[in-house]
């Protein structure tokens, strides 16, 4: 008798175990996906709070990377068009459309107008020419794409992953590859790039600098200069000057093609810039004098400052009220874009009577 038992209770230790694997196996087989929290009729322009993941890179520096949560809009969207929405009018940042993009987006940017890229996840990438109305996903598989700057429309270019650098000489139809820029250590990406012309191309990691003077097809690695440990914002407005912004908002000025640096401390207005994949601050001077940097935080919150007297004293911008992951800001200084992991970009024009 306590040999039937025995086996009876055997059996059911192994029912009970078979039960708890399956259980595992299932989860294994559908891991969640927060990315359905959130759909393509969602707003930029919320006030709702984000979702925020966290992870740790070989460094154990924190990396945050955004899914933007936002509520529904009341008002009824078309998803062919993008959304007009009422601007701050105490912002020189005037919106021009708000449009949804098919394919991943990790970071986006308009050249004018009507000439925008997206980029992201396995080199995932769109292109418009009518300024958001429609999108059209380009012909490339690559590396993830984190990286974006134009010279113009025949010369774009993005980097990320791998250190892999493609360039579009067709409004971001086609790519074709550059020379790869490497990269310091595992794990690390291209995220930041500053294009003066189709010779003179600046490209970073949060950890490195380099440039090629021959339009990508070699490149030489630049000193960081020093105390700047985690970049997150980049821009080069001729080969002898030069702007990286660090996460502590220290900006530091090259005036010599990187042989000497002189720094800046931004008032970041008790704020901490956010650390992500893509470029956390978008950095633009037209001359030695006057600048403007625009910054997303931890808090979800987009700033802006700009300068007349080459950084000595900064004033702040008023911005529009959105909730984003990365700004762009093309080389004329005129167009603002601000993407999300949402599918979504904002595009803004400058209005100099602003």
């Amino acid at each position: 008798m306590k040999l039937k038992y025995r086996v009876i209770f055997f059996i059911l230790i192994i029912l009970f175990i078979s039960i708890i694997c399956s259980s595992c196996s299932k989860n294994d087989e559908e891991p969640v996906d927060n990315s359905k929290e959130v759909s393509d009729d969602m707003s930029l322009q919320d006030n709702s709070k984000s979702m925020i993941g966290d992870d740790k890179e070989e460094d154990d520096n924190e990396k945050v990377d955004y899914d933007i949560k936002a509520k529904d809009s009341e008002d009824s969207k078309t998803e062919d068009s993008p959304e007009k929405i009422e601007d701050n009018d105490t912002s020189p940042w005037k919106l021009l459309s708000e449009s949804s993009v098919e394919t991943k987006v990790e970071y986006g940017g308009f050249l004018n107008e009507s000439i925008g890229i997206t980029v992201g996840y396995a080199g995932a990438t769109s292109y418009t020419e009518d300024g958001g109305v429609t999108w059209a996903e380009s012909d490339n598989v690559s590396a993830c794409r984190y990286g974006l700057d134009y010279y113009d429309e025949s010369f774009i270019v993005t980097s990320g992953n791998s250190g892999v650098n493609l360039v579009s000489i067709d409004k971001g139809k086609t790519w074709t590859n550059l020379t790869d820029f490497p990269l310091k250590r595992n794990g690390e990406y291209n995220k930041f790039l500053s294009v003066i012309d189709t010779d003179n191309i600046y490209i970073g990691s949060k950890i490195s600098l380099g440039v090629s003077n021959d339009g990508g097809i070699t490149w030489k690695e630049l000193k960081v200069p020093d105390g700047c440990k985690n970049i997150v914002g980049m821009f080069f407005m001729t080969t002898e000057i030069g702007y990286l912004m660090s996460s502590d908002g220290t900006l530091y000025i090259t005036n010599d093609a990187c042989e000497s640096w002189t720094t800046q401390v931004i008032d970041l207005q008790g704020e901490k810039i956010a650390i992500s994949k893509m470029p956390s601050a978008a950095i633009n001077f037209q001359d030695e004098n006057n600048g403007i940097i625009v910054y997303s935080t931890m808090s979800y919150k987009v700033f802006g400052i700009k300068t007349e007297d080459g950084g000595s004293t900064w004033e702040t911008i008023d911005m529009p009220e959105v909730h984003y992951l990365a700004p762009y800001i093309s080389r004329d200084g005129q167009y603002l874009s601000l993407s999300s992991s949402i599918k979504k970009i904002c595009l803004y024009k400058l209005d100099k009577e602003g």
